[in-house]
């Protein structure tokens, strides 16, 4: 979403400031046509007079707020201006039976449209009301003469039309002008809301994703690291024969080996994650593929005596798979099964190739995993568990396979086989 190419609205300030100005021509165009009408209506010279005066007021308002600014305080005069202007006018036409009753409406509108603060739009309010029921009360009473311009009540009745018109025109305008900006406002508001919230749950996918690659890349290397570290400090506190040596110095080799293929694989992965592109796709013999991964986790396993037997079940085929994601789940199921299986016991490794699928299953004689724990094997989990040596595990690794499984739109699962091992399969769909 680019925000530097919205066409933005003005601010709440801009929009008062063009309300005033509308309304500020708006009144001079009023006044110029009221003066007209009145003169054809035959009304006094000096009413007539008055208006078109007064409209010269408000057209220079209009041209100063444009060039000089000055809104808040122009619209105070002109509000004052506005009122001058209508008791003139009530007692030049026909008082509380002519057309200037109308005229309170415009200026309400634009108190509650252009006075900020409260207190004040309460004072103008007060004064606009009491103002003009003074002069009605007054003219009741007979207090205050008023004088009679018109000759007949038709001409009265032109006159209250022409102004009742001209009045719901310039305050339908004035509203209307207000709404559309209000509304607009509004609707930037709601795509900047939207915008913001895009943007925040980007960036919490991004924290989220962050997270889980830093958790993968130490879930995958802690076994590797610490099996490195064992073997070179069983070094540094044994005397060793040189044959001795060169068995250690050839299972380093393999560890290294080991290490360098999960580093290589977690970052081909965490390149694939944060770049959102698809899983790289490589041709592979499916048997030399799973013997490879086979061969290097039983470096890990041989520290138990442990032996990994894989079994072939159909013919290889060659196919082209997700081969890092692939490995670094079957890598972390085999992980759990040495971590979870006694000393001096076998681990199945099965490759199973038809038509229409191809599966792996990891199966170990480790003590069963229980049903009120099966259900929540691959949930987010931060909790340690320990396996038969007390190796230690985090709970993040079955979570974060599940998610890459699932972006990979292939099946992670558990149950228990024929005999009872605990059994994890992986099934890959053939295309």
């Amino acid at each position: 979403m680019n925000l530097s190419r919205i066409d933005w609205p003005d601010s709440l300030n801009d929009l008062q400031a063009k309300i005033s100005e509308t309304l500020a021509i708006l009144a001079a165009i009023l006044l110029v046509f009221l003066g007209i009408s009145d003169y054809f209506l035959g009304l006094g010279d000096f009413i007539i007079s008055v208006k078109l005066i007064l409209a010269i007021p408000f057209l220079f308002s209009f041209f100063w707020m444009r060039k000089k600014g000055d809104h808040f305080l122009i619209m105070q005069l002109l509000l004052g201006l506005g009122l001058l202007t209508i008791s003139l006018n009530y007692f030049n036409n026909e008082g509380f039976r002519g057309p200037t009753n109308y005229t309170i409406f415009i200026i309400i509108v634009s108190i509650g449209i252009f006075i900020k603060r409260k207190t004040q739009q309460f004072i103008w309010l007060t004064f606009t009301i009491l103002l003009y029921s003074s002069f009605f009360y007054l003219e009741v009473k007979e207090l205050i003469a008023v004088d009679q311009h018109y000759t007949d009540l038709e001409n009265l009745f032109w006159d209250h039309i022409v102004t009742l018109i001209w009045c719901g025109l310039f305050v339908f305008f004035g509203v209307f002008v207000f709404v559309s900006n209000y509304q607009k406002q509004n609707l930037t508001l709601e795509y900047l809301r939207k915008a913001n919230e895009e943007t925040l749950k980007e960036l919490s996918e991004v924290n989220l994703k962050k997270n889980q690659l830093l958790a993968m890349l130490s879930h995958d290397l802690k076994n590797p690291i610490g099996t490195l570290s064992s073997t070179l400090e069983l070094m540094d506190t044994l005397g060793m024969e040189k044959d001795e040596l060169d068995i250690i110095f050839k299972d380093l080799k393999h560890q290294s080996f080991h290490l360098n293929n999960v580093l290589n694989n977690t970052l081909s992965w965490v390149k694939t994650e944060l770049s959102d592109q698809r899983a790289e796709l490589t041709a592979c013999s499916l048997l030399e593929f799973s013997t490879e991964l086979m061969q290097t986790m039983q470096v890990q396993a041989n520290r138990k005596n442990q032996l990994i037997k894989l079994e072939l079940f159909g013919e290889d085929q060659t196919q082209e798979i997700e081969a890092n994601e692939i490995r670094i789940i079957l890598k972390n199921l085999l992980d759990n099964a040495i971590k979870f299986s006694p000393e001096n016991t076998e681990i199945l490794f099965q490759l199973s190739i038809s038509k229409e699928e191809v599966r792996w299953d990891v199966c170990n004689f480790g003590a069963p995993i229980p049903q009120e724990i099966q259900k929540n094997l691959f949930e987010f989990q931060v909790k340690s568990s320990f396996g038969t040596k007390r190796e230690k595990g985090t709970g993040l690794g079955l979570h974060l396979c599940k998610k890459i499984a699932d972006s990979l739109e292939i099946t992670l699962g558990f149950d228990l086989s024929e005999k009872g091992e605990n059994r994890f399969y992986l099934i890959r769909e053939n295309q």
